[in-house]
């Protein structure tokens, strides 16, 4: 029998798990929780930046306490810990919507509501509770908790949250690309400029903003189609807008301190402009969905067609080559300007057949190549007039 060498162990032992088991009570972890919003030494934090916007209604949340009431196990809570750092705070890995649920209930911030088999609690908030159940909840329940030490490798925890809600919950391809990609840049564009937008009534209007949109990162992402297409141009073999989107990410992530500092402010005002322009043309050609078939036809889109990246792509792209033509260097523009403007985009489009996709996939490379030759082309014989 042949013999084969040992294996060098040093990737097992730098992602190997080490994990503790625990049981905690409802009036514990409701305690860690609140030490975590106020950063306190071994408190728990539910919202560190990789995790999902908050998604349970009432009638999830009223179960989770029903469960807990009755001692029905419910999933088992996953938190990382670094105990190298001088303060030590658990990171929710999984478990966060569960953890959220008891902490909204213990603060009375919902009344039960639809409990299968405890019916007579429903309608009442925690202090609401006869004095038996609330501690019966709040010092009876079992809840297991394990923690995972990530003293010798941070990455294990982003590690094992993606590894937990692919297999279980699958992240979207926003939610991914904002844990694989996270930087300084991404934690900005989340929690600074995307909610800056979201408060723009032009930006609503274009994107086509709703709550589900919104909470499972489909309008980052849209964003970052846009930013990543003008960023990286069309990229020659290359079909599909994720790799737009994680190749502006990627570099994104590659900026010093000084160069994104400069990049904030270049893409502020790159998108203040964008936005500004298409809103006039919105205004002025009376279309509502701007990225749509509605910006060739004039026809009001109907359901899920209102926003297409297929035409965010050569809208982007136009924008960008009529501001390298000096279309926008005169100072502001005037109606007629605007109407001029869109009057070649469409040329272009219809020059190309844009609307008639004809089965072909229409963020393709050779489709969108296509479409923006003709419209560089009639942008081109705009400008020439003058």
């Amino acid at each position: 029998m042949s013999s084969v060498p040992n294996m060098d162990l040093t990737d097992f032992n730098e992602w190997k798990c080490e994990v503790r088991k625990n049981v905690y009570q409802f009036g514990q972890l409701c305690n860690l929780i609140q030490d975590g919003y106020e950063r306190k030494h071994g408190g728990i934090v539910l919202n560190p930046d990789y995790q999902r916007e908050y998604k349970f209604g009432k009638e999830k949340e009223s179960s989770i306490i029903e469960s807990l009431l009755l001692n029905i196990p419910i999933p088992v809570i996953y938190l990382s810990k670094d105990t190298e750092k001088e303060k030590v705070l658990l990171n929710v890995i999984d478990g966060a919507h569960r953890l959220m649920a008891m902490y909204r209930y213990k603060n009375n911030k919902f009344a039960l509501t639809k409990l299968s088999k405890l019916t007579k609690l429903n309608g009442m908030t925690f202090d609401q509770l006869p004095a038996n159940v609330r501690n019966r909840l709040e010092m009876d329940s079992q809840i297991n908790v394990e923690s995972i030490d990530v003293s010798n490798n941070e990455e294990l925890e982003y590690e094992v949250f993606m590894r937990f809600n692919q297999a279980t919950n699958p992240l979207t391809k926003q939610e991914l690309n904002e844990v694989v990609y996270r930087s300084s840049f991404s934690f900005w564009a989340k929690d600074v400029l995307m909610k800056n937008l979201i408060n723009k009534p032009k930006f609503n209007k274009m994107f086509k903003c709703n709550d589900k949109k919104i909470k499972d990162k489909t309008t980052n992402y849209e964003l970052y189609a846009c930013l990543g297409y003008s960023y990286c141009g069309l990229v020659e073999g290359k079909n599909d807008t994720p790799y737009y989107v994680e190749r502006f990410m990627r570099e994104m992530k590659k900026l010093s301190t000084d160069k994104l500092k400069l990049k904030k402010i270049e893409i502020e005002d790159y998108l203040n402009n964008f936005l500004k322009f298409y809103d006039k043309i919105s205004i002025i050609e009376g279309i509502d969905s701007i990225f749509s078939k509605e910006f060739i036809t004039k026809i009001t889109p109907k359901g899920n067609h209102n926003f297409l990246i297929s035409f965010l792509i050569p809208l982007t792209l136009s924008y960008d080559y009529l501001a390298l033509k000096g279309f926008f260097s005169n100072g502001e523009l005037a109606e007629a300007d605007y109407h001029v403007a869109y009057k070649a985009i469409v040329r272009g489009m219809n020059a190309a057949e844009f609307s008639d996709f004809g089965g072909v996939s229409s963020t393709s490379y050779r489709f969108q190549k296509k479409c923006i030759d003709y419209i560089k082309e009639s942008i081109d014989q705009m400008m020439a007039k003058r």
